[in-house]
Parts: C-alpha cells; structure tokens; sequence
C-alpha cells in the first residue's frame, strides 16, 4: 500500500511541472528547466510572472538594478520579506548558474534592458 501511494504522489507532482511556452537557444535549455521545475510555479512560465510572485521581464530585476549574486543568495535563502522561502534544498550551486543565465536571456529576448 505505502508503494502505491508513493508513486501516486510521485506522478502528481511530476504530472505538475509547468512546462515553458517559449524554445530557447541549447545554451539555455538547462536554466530553462531548472528555472520551470524551482521557479515557475510562483514566477510563472517563461520568467513572465505569477499569481505568487512577480515577473523578471521588468527593469527592477535586471543585473544593474538585482545582480545574479543578489538572485543567487535570495535562491538560497529566501527573500529578505519572507515572501519567498529558500530554495536551497531544490537545487545545487550549478542550477543557480543555469537559472540565472535562463533569466538573464528571457530579459534580453524581452526587449528589458537598462536605461
């Protein structure tokens, strides 16, 4: 009985992975699957914005304004108002890379950029 019930909660849980909208350049794919298994969930499909959480297509998160140290740390620990729990146990120091540069692309690709 506790198999049949582990591989249910497994498949509900794999069954609701939001799955990205937009194809990005190979050199993305992995930022884009870790951004869509940890992230997107709260800050919605392709970095676009959530019920949860806001969007990273915004002047407000880009590097000169949020820099990618400054979104690794809050990764790991949480936003500094509590609104964002840690994700520290969801991913590892590689992943931070490769959501970060996921990110940094959706920005270019959106036309965001710094005054």
């Amino acid at each position: 009985m506790a198999k049949f019930v582990f591989i249910i909660i497994m498949l509900s849980i794999i069954g609701c992975t939001i799955k990205p909208q937009k194809s990005v350049p190979e050199d993305y794919v992995a930022g884009q699957k870790y951004f869509h298994q940890v992230c997107a969930n709260c800050h919605g499909v392709d970095a676009a914005g959530g019920n949860k959480a806001p969007t990273f297509l915004q002047e407000k998160f880009l590097p000169t304004n949020f820099t990618n140290g400054k979104i690794a740390k809050t990764i790991l620990n949480g936003s500094s108002s509590g609104a964002m729990p840690s994700q520290k146990n969801k991913v590892n120091d590689e992943q931070i890379r490769e959501i970060i540069k996921y990110i940094r692309f959706s920005q270019r690709e959106a036309g965001i950029h710094s005054p």
